[in-house]
């Protein structure tokens, strides 16, 4: 009878029911940005990134994964700052160490730690100054990295040594003044003209010698500031990247005839020889300039490919998502390493949060999970969407509809970047600081909106059709959407404010149309269809504030510019981060629905948006 009464109490319970998706969830959530697995298969390093809101800082935390046991993860080290990253994670070739670069001493070098954890070691001393890498920074411009020094750039290691590059200032005169050749706007905001170059450099390991191979300027083949390099699967020759794809043998540097191929980051088949993407197929490129060989057929863009026992083993991307050549699936796996017949990935989808994924053949079996959060909360499932516009052309994205909305019309938010919205979980690629699940917790259907592949680029006509065409729908209320734009899709925002009257407020991220900038070439404006709400870092502020300039006092239009300093193109302070969701959130919440939040320290927000009617 106790066990019964146990029982009828148990079931009396009412279950705990999940709980909205918030803007703290939304900023804090865990991302892994590397994974490398150990020579012998049977480990990987992975890099996740904690975000707090506390201290507003981000930890990089470099862990240990089992590959057979991937839900155990160990800590070996952690790197923690407002800009301080952990980045290119490599074992050594012993499968003892992970090495990875992070300005523990204020410049990024190459540290190194025991697979069992301990005390970081410096491997070698730097012989390059520090320059400040990332941000508007010139040259290393990166608009994504947030800026710090730097001491090494990139590095890889090998049986006998470390490759490694550097940065070159060439001590450039500015006495005379700097003509200025009218094409980069960087410099002159940045206040850096020097010229620096990417100098490589070999790490003797058995003398401790550093010894300068060249120094070459940064190309068009190269990652801005980040050159790839891949030493031989014997360790004698370096494939690196400048302008060029070229080869260090020994002392003798040659330059790579590629052909019509596109190299992929340095790859080197068993037999020496480097790999490329030409047409739909595979190849391999001799160094000798030879004919290029097929490996594989290529059914889709790839991205990386790895050489195991059973033939070739390809990275593939599409519109939709990235996965491996030996797994179906629609879900997405990036950030992959392969070895042999296994692999380790970053596993996410639109409605599911990065985890790491252990796959064997084409099994795969869920690892190491930093999101707990998502396990209380109420997350919507984005459901993949088609649209064509009225020009005719197809492009892909997602929609999130609220349940409320399947019997009456709701509010809308269209949120686009140009060509990101794919099978990822709120990745600011494509949001930006737009929290697409806390619009859909506040009742708005939310549209993750592509351009199509099809339109040109250099306009944004094609993309305004396709927002529009995005938004026809019987669950939208077409008197209250709003579009937000990060980047490309700021100018679309801007210009669909101008051109359409479908769209009632918008905000713009880090960009602006030039019709909205006296002066400029551009056609100005002589409409503006509703408020505009511009969020920016001090580059783009330092361009849009002609935008705001003119709505204000042009065309008379509610706008505000809000300007965070010591930003990049993305926003990296976790704070920062939170500030901007809350204030497109409730800008979006009082313009189109005539909504204000209670909390008392908001009054001051709402007063000065209440004097711009």
């Amino acid at each position: 009878m106790k066990m019964l009464g146990v029982l009828v109490l148990l079931l009396g319970v009412p279950a705990v029911q999940p709980r909205a998706v918030e803007i703290t969830d939304v900023v804090t959530s865990r991302q892994i940005t590397e994974v490398r697995m150990a020579p012998d298969g049977k480990q990987a390093a992975v890099v996740v990134t904690e975000p707090s809101l506390d201290d507003n800082v981000v930890t990089s935390r470099l862990m240990i994964v089992d590959v057979d046991e991937p839900d155990r993860a160990r800590t070996v080290t952690t790197v923690r700052g407002v800009v301080e990253r952990m980045t290119n994670v490599r074992w050594s070739p012993d499968g003892k160490q992970v090495a990875f670069l992070a300005p523990l001493d204020g410049a990024d070098e190459v540290w190194a730690v025991s697979r069992s954890g301990g005390r970081p070691r410096k491997l070698f001393d730097s012989p390059a100054p520090a320059v400040r890498f990332g941000g508007n920074h010139m040259p290393f411009w990166s608009p994504n990295v947030p800026p710090h020094d730097a001491k090494v750039l990139a590095f890889e290691w090998s049986p006998t040594g470390i490759a490694f590059t550097a940065p070159k200032p060439m001590n450039k005169p500015t006495d005379d003044g700097v003509v200025y050749d009218g094409r980069n706007l960087m410099p002159l905001l940045a206040r850096e003209h020097d010229e620096v170059r990417n100098a490589l450099w070999l790490h003797d390991l058995r003398t401790g010698q550093n010894r300068q191979i060249l120094d070459a300027p940064q190309g068009p083949m190269a990652q801005s500031g980040k050159p790839k390099m891949a030493f031989s699967p014997d360790g004698t020759r370096l494939a690196f990247v400048t302008d060029k794809l070229n080869v260090l043998d020994g002392d003798r540097v040659s330059t790579v005839d590629t052909g019509a191929a596109r190299p992929l980051d340095p790859t080197w088949t068993p037999d020496g020889k480097l790999v490329g993407v030409e047409g739909n197929r595979v190849v391999a490129i001799p160094l000798d300039g030879g004919p290029r060989q097929p490996l594989a057929d290529a059914p889709a863009a790839v991205t990386r490919a790895w050489f195991t026992g059973n033939g070739i083993t390809l990275g593939l991307s599409d519109d939709r998502h990235e996965w491996l050549s030996t797994v179906t699936t629609d879900d997405n796996l990036s950030n992959c390493d392969v070895h042999g017949d296994k692999a380790v990935c970053v596993h996410q989808t639109a409605s599911t949060p990065p985890r790491i994924v252990a796959i064997h053949g084409n099994v795969i079996k869920d690892g190491y999970h930093p999101n707990h959060w998502v396990d209380g909360a109420r997350i919507q499932r984005p459901v993949p969407a088609e649209w064509t516009s009225a020009s005719n052309l197809k492009a892909t994205g997602y929609r999130i509809v609220p349940p409320q909305c399947a019997h009456s019309r709701c509010p809308a938010v269209v949120i686009t970047h140009g060509y990101d919205a794919r099978n990822l979980f709120m990745a600011e690629a494509q949001e930006w600081s737009f929290p697409s699940q806390v619009y859909a917790a506040r009742g708005y259907v939310v549209l993750l909106v592509n351009e199509s592949r099809q339109a040109n680029p250099n306009d944004t006509v094609e993309a305004r059709k396709m927002m529009e065409a995005a938004i026809q729908s019987d669950d939208i209320d077409p008197e209250k959407v709003a579009v937000v734009g990060y980047s490309r899709g700021a100018r679309v925002a801007d210009e669909l404010m101008i051109h359409s009257t479908r769209f009632k407020v918008a905000v713009a991220g880090d960009d602006g149309t030039a019709e909205l900038m006296p002066g400029s070439p551009a056609p100005l404006a002589t409409t503006f269809n509703g408020p505009l709400l511009q969020q920016t870092g001090p580059a783009a502020g330092v361009l849009v504030t002609r935008i705001d300039e003119y709505l204000k006092h042009g065309l008379r239009v509610p706008t505000e510019l809000v300007v965070f300093p010591d930003e990049t193109h993305v926003l990296h302070q976790p704070r920062h981060r939170a500030a901007a969701m809350r204030q497109n959130v409730d800008w979006i919440d009082y313009w189109l629905q005539g909504k204000r939040d209670p909390d008392p320290a908001k009054a001051a927000q709402y007063a000065r948006w209440d004097s711009y009617r």
